[in-house]
């Protein structure tokens, strides 16, 4: 797989990086590698979101805070490590554009500003709540309230989320009842819509934390500009089995289109697991799945620019790399990493950035 891709149109160029190095020594050398290698590759001033994903957050979150002190990007950290073996990957968004105008804020997040739109990407680093459900309740109001201080709310301008939620076996089901009865005081329902989300196993480093959640946010569009993606004959309306995000989520400005794919997984039309114990089948339809969100809107796999995919097992890796290999474009930068999938049936899951041209002349260009 590739460790870059970029699209650009009028004036807005867009980068995306995933980036791992072999096992080393220690974690700080993999670390210096990396960026090392990442920092040749790319310009900070240019980052929107760094995201890195480790083995041991306990452990290698002080080295981390150390180095990237005064960054002006939204960064973010996981425990989830590469199948691998090695202790740390990265994966990056960048925009380049002469109106691209960043803010960071106190508590993380980023404020961008461009001619037409604003973005917020934003993270709690702090969850003072106990327990899965009070904890996910907690990360919402603290993303509602950022949202707020733009005039904006969940239901207008929160577009993707991605929840990391540790021992996701246990704690999957506070996290699900949680974001339901909030969701329902947002007026976010099934006849109204939810949001693109992954909801994935992941590792804090700080003792009892075991829900974090990172957001994007969307200002100064018109809800035209917004499709929800389905593909009824693949897959069911995730409310089936009892659970609120959309499957996947497109915005479409007047240059380009965003997908943001949703951690999909092998499932079909009425909520089941498909191939249970066989993960060379379940990847296959995993990424038929995709395809289907892809092609019933205006998207083929060829437009995806970045890619996570979740193992249960690590030990699959390369089956599943090979199943990859076979099913996807060669071009697409991509992570592998463990992390068990909400449902223990699902072996794989994979979520996915794609960016195509196929905006619409009706609305403003991203720039």
């Amino acid at each position: 797989m590739a460790e870059s891709a970029k699209f650009a149109s009028d004036g807005m160029t867009e980068e995306f990086f995933c980036l791992q190095v072999k096992p080393g020594l220690d974690f700080s050398i993999e670390f210096d590698e990396l960026f090392e290698r990442y920092e040749a590759m790319a310009t900070e001033t240019s980052e929107i979101v760094l995201r890195l994903h480790l083995s041991d957050p306990a452990n290698q979150i002080p080295l981390i805070k150390a180095r990237l002190a005064g960054r002006k990007s939204m960064v973010s950290w996981i425990g989830q490590p590469p199948v691998d073996g090695s202790r740390v990957a990265l994966e990056a968004w960048h925009w380049h554009g002469p109106s691209v105008k960043k803010t960071k804020r106190p508590d993380g997040g980023l404020y961008v500003r461009l001619n037409h739109y604003q973005s917020l990407f934003y993270r709690c680093h702090d969850n003072p709540a106990v327990g899965s459900l009070d904890q996910t309740t907690f990360e919402f109001d603290q993303l509602n309230a950022a949202i707020g201080q733009y005039g904006g709310t969940l239901a207008d301008n929160l577009e993707r989320t991605w929840i990391y939620c540790q021992d996701v076996d246990n704690n999957y089901a506070g996290l699900v009842k949680s974001r339901k009865a909030y969701f329902e005081r947002q007026n976010l329902t099934a006849e109204t819509h939810y949001i693109a989300s992954t909801g994935i196993e992941g590792k804090q480093p700080f003792p009892g934390r075991v829900i974090a959640m990172d957001s994007f946010s969307l200002f100064g569009h018109r809800q035209q500009q917004i499709e929800y993606l389905k593909a009824p004959d693949m897959l069911s309306p995730t409310q089936l089995y009892g659970v609120t995000f959309e499957r996947g989520t497109r915005i479409i400005y007047g240059d380009r289109s965003h997908y943001f794919i949703s951690g999909t997984a092998s499932i079909d039309h009425k909520g089941e697991v498909v191939h249970t114990g066989d993960v060379r089948q379940q990847t296959g339809r995993m990424i038929a799945n995709i395809e289907a969100l892809l092609n019933n809107h205006n998207g083929r796999l060829e437009d995806i620019r970045q890619a996570v995919v979740y193992l249960r097992d690590a030990a699959d890796a390369g089956a599943v790399r090979k199943q990859l290999e076979h099913l996807l474009p060669a071009d697409i930068p991509l992570l592998m990493v463990a992390a068990p999938v909400c449902r223990p049936g699902w072996l794989v899951e994979m979520e996915a950035i794609a960016v195509n041209a196929n905006g619409c002349a009706g609305f403003k260009k991203l720039q």
